[in-house]
């Protein structure tokens, strides 16, 4: 396996899989594919494909934010489990390949502001040449291929590059020295400030990560969130070398081990927090997953269900001592700070020589799991509500060097559910026997805030007039179902249930998952890991502050 290259988009050129054989890689599906082959899916009644595009880009002018943006609305989840979520969500998900189709152009994006090639297309690919076409980089869905790639005597120069020479742990580098004078320079008091000297940071090469998923620099609490992960590897491997002397099978142990502890957060902290509790009614272990294979990504999950995070994004965060409630610096750290402290960011650097993550600049997971919601000074320590009220950021910028031919995030994942056939929302909601919302409902969940442009006032007389109340797009309709009947703080009940089949699904087919070793029994207390208090690792509050122990 070689390094993931997946950039998320919407489509890349057309030509099928990429080179480097299919070991590395495995499918995609649809739970529902007979929705999908209809030939009218994802098309508004009585419209063809162009009309239907047309309506998804008014609907998305009238998101447009005005200059005096509504104030986030928080709940007590704490903020580490947006990026927990996106990081689940690349070691799932990380599609190659193009869906145009075989006689069409190759179209290098398909949405932006402007015209660009592409924008105006109204063919979409069948249900067949899709799955044909892209395919999943994560060759084993859920199993940490993010983290590792491959065994680190694997014949890729890349790959074998993350370990030490031991074959077992991570390499890793050290945080960037900041010196008096650079802050000085910025008005700030060097004696006052934190700075976690010789700290750990991800290895960097120029401008790119040396990790196997090079998605996982995307931004800074990401990249932090990437390196707990290899700092908890190490551990394992410390915890495991002296009854198991041979290096390639402590690290296969190590790498077991730090698996079932991903795996029973995924289960029993992430999703009985995010799920709906009519998910939750039985243990997810138990759940019947509808997946058709074992590795098969639906595309349900993928392009609708699991894209709730994008609105738990916050605008600002109580990141640490320097950058957060009561900070030596500043009394936040700024959402489009975090997007540029990433290695083709040169971490914030203006002068573009910065490699390594600025000592003062290291993530404190103790504020960063904290409950609760705003703290003093405006800094966030919860996530903020799923729902249509998104960080400004995440719609003008979303820390993606591609905006200005992407568009705002909002209007990609509306393209993408177009594209890849994804059934209406409330069709997806037939389809597991949930209720749709109502009317009431639905108009409830919109927002009514004025438009500074575009053709309607505000985002629900958009959805009136252009025949969203009865045929909702899916990333959109599980929004507001999550609004509606969970006050935003849990996923509703239809991407709920995409959710659990898809995570319950991949775990049953793997060998070396939670679900499948000692029959699901497995539990933290049987890890050799514990924290210094000697505790479990049963929440990720407890795994991510393990990993920065000393």
């Amino acid at each position: 396996m070689v390094f993931i290259r997946s950039t998320h988009d919407l489509m890349e050129l057309a030509g099928g899989a990429p080179a480097g054989g299919v070991a590395r890689q495995s499918r995609y599906g649809y739970l529902f594919p007979a929705l999908a082959d209809e030939p009218g899916v994802g098309c508004f009644a009585g419209t063809d494909e162009a009309e239907t595009l047309a309506r998804l880009r008014a609907f998305e002018e009238a998101t447009h934010l005005p200059v005096n943006p509504p104030s986030a609305l928080l709940m007590r989840l704490p903020a580490a489990y947006t990026y927990f979520g996106q990081f689940v969500n690349h070691d799932i998900s990380a599609p190659v390949g193009g869906v145009a189709a075989a006689d069409a152009p190759a179209p290098v994006g398909v949405i932006g502001p402007a015209e660009p090639p592409g924008l105006g297309q109204t063919w979409r690919a069948d249900r067949q040449t899709i799955l044909a076409r892209v395919v999943n980089e994560q060759g084993r869905p859920l199993m940490l291929g993010s983290l590792y790639g491959d065994w680190p005597d694997t014949e890729d120069p890349g790959i074998a590059a993350l370990f030490a020479r031991d074959g077992k742990r991570f390499r890793l580098a050290r945080v960037a020295a900041v010196t008096d004078v650079e802050l000085t320079d910025i008005d700030v008091d060097p004696a006052t400030v934190v700075r976690a000297t010789g700290a750990p940071d991800l290895m960097r090469r120029g401008r790119e990560a040396v990790i196997a998923d090079r998605r996982n620099d995307g931004n800074l609490i990401l990249s932090q969130m990437h390196l707990a992960f290899l700092r908890v590897h190490n551990r394992a491997v410390a915890a495991l070398e002296p009854a198991i002397r041979d290096d390639a099978a402590c690290f296969r142990a190590a790498r077991r081990l730090v698996t079932l502890h991903y795996h029973w957060l995924i289960l029993n902290d992430f999703l009985p927090r995010i799920l709906s509790r009519t998910v939750l009614t039985r243990p997810l272990a138990e759940w019947a997953s509808r997946l058709a294979a074992p590795r098969e990504v639906p595309m349900e999950f993928t392009t609708a269900a699991f894209r709730f995070g994008h609105s738990m994004v916050g605008r600002a965060y109580d990141f640490n001592a320097n950058f957060g409630a009561g900070g030596k610096i500043a009394g936040e750290a700024k959402l489009i700070e975090l997007f540029r402290f990433t290695s083709a960011q040169n971490m914030g650097h203006p002068e573009g020589s910065a490699r390594q993550v600025p000592e003062h600049w290291v993530i404190d997971w103790e504020r960063m799991t904290a409950g609760g919601m705003a703290r003093p000074g405006g800094a966030h320590a919860g996530a903020e509500r799923i729902d249509l009220n998104f960080a400004p950021d995440m719609l003008n910028v979303a820390g993606d060097a591609a905006v200005p031919e992407q568009g705002s995030i909002l209007f990609r994942n509306l393209m993408r559910g177009f594209h890849r056939r994804i059934p209406f929302g409330q069709r997806l909601a037939d389809a597991y026997g949930v209720e749709r919302l109502t009317l009431q409902q639905m108009r409830a969940a919109l927002p009514r805030r004025r438009s500074p442009g575009g053709a309607f006032a505000s985002p629900l007389v958009a959805a009136d007039a252009l025949g969203f109340m009865e045929e909702m797009p899916a990333w959109l309709y599980f929004l507001c179902e999550a609004k509606a009947l969970e006050r935003g703080a849990r996923v509703g009940p239809t991407a709920s249930r995409i959710i659990a089949d898809t995570i319950v699904g991949l775990m049953r087919g793997e060998e070396e998952s939670l679900l499948r070793v000692a029959r699901g029994g497995w539990h933290p207390r049987d890890s050799l890991l514990r924290d210094r208090e000697g505790r479990a690792l049963e929440t990720l509050r407890g795994f991510l502050l393990f990993s920065q122990e000393a």
